[in-house]
């Protein structure tokens, strides 16, 4: 067969000579794999980690922001209006006893107790548990030891439901003020919420010291982003 009939019959990109096309003996590429990648090719991005940061930070500040308000605001206002201007007794950070629970619980009446219910049931559901959520993102960014982390998540988290439970018990001791072991648990749940406050405090400094330790070696290093690495 002639050349002409070869190309007539297979086409004009076929081999002249008879031989293969040129593109198909070309080999497929093929994907690269993770260990054959040159190093430093998979290197952490900053724009990452300081995304990751502004959703942490932007957490936190709403769970502080909420857990103030509650505190600062909406307690004493239901005081003022429900109460008498008598503090709630979440208020005592030394806790109460069965005569103030009592003076209470009359201040209220059933009105007020409805109220006090509503409040642990919107603000005071949603403060500890946005402050809790904060405090768990900040820690678990800023804490590469597994083992500590895990123990400043225990802190936060174990503030977040005695401040749930303390608030039901309450709600329940107020309603029946003449019950004295009632009275009392409610007493102690509101002075552990309180003590765990302190701790969850005492935590996120350890965390802030952690940071500022951790960048000033990083610094010293020539590590942080921006900066030439040193000699």
């Amino acid at each position: 067969m002639t050349n002409s009939q070869k190309a007539k019959k297979y086409g004009a990109s076929s081999d002249t000579r008879g031989g293969a096309d040129p593109r198909a003996a070309r080999p497929a590429r093929r994907g690269q794999h993770v260990h054959e990648m040159p190093n430093g090719a998979l290197r952490a991005e900053p724009g990452k980690a300081s995304s990751a940061a502004i959703v942490v930070g932007a957490a936190l500040i709403i769970g502080i922001a909420i857990w103030a308000y509650y505190t600062f605001v909406v307690l004493p206002g239901f005081s003022a209006a429900a109460a008498g201007g008598m503090p709630v007794p979440e208020m005592q950070l030394n806790g109460v006893d069965q005569q103030y629970m009592t003076q209470f619980s009359r201040a209220l009446g059933e009105t007020g107790l409805a109220d006090y219910t509503g409040v642990h049931a919107t603000t005071g559901l949603f403060a500890p548990l946005l402050f809790a959520l904060g405090m768990v993102l900040f820690f678990g960014l800023n804490t590469p030891e597994r083992a500590l982390k895990w123990s400043f998540w225990l802190v936060a988290l174990a503030y977040a439901v005695v401040f749930v439970v303390g608030n039901r018990t309450l709600e329940a001791a107020v309603a029946t003020p003449e019950d004295a072991s009632l009275v009392a648990a409610a007493s102690g749940l509101v002075m552990a919420r309180w003590a765990l406050l302190a701790a969850v405090v005492v935590v996120a400094l350890i965390v802030n010291v952690m940071i500022v330790r951790r960048k000033l070696n990083d610094f010293a290093e020539g590590k942080l982003p921006g900066q030439r690495p040193r000699a």
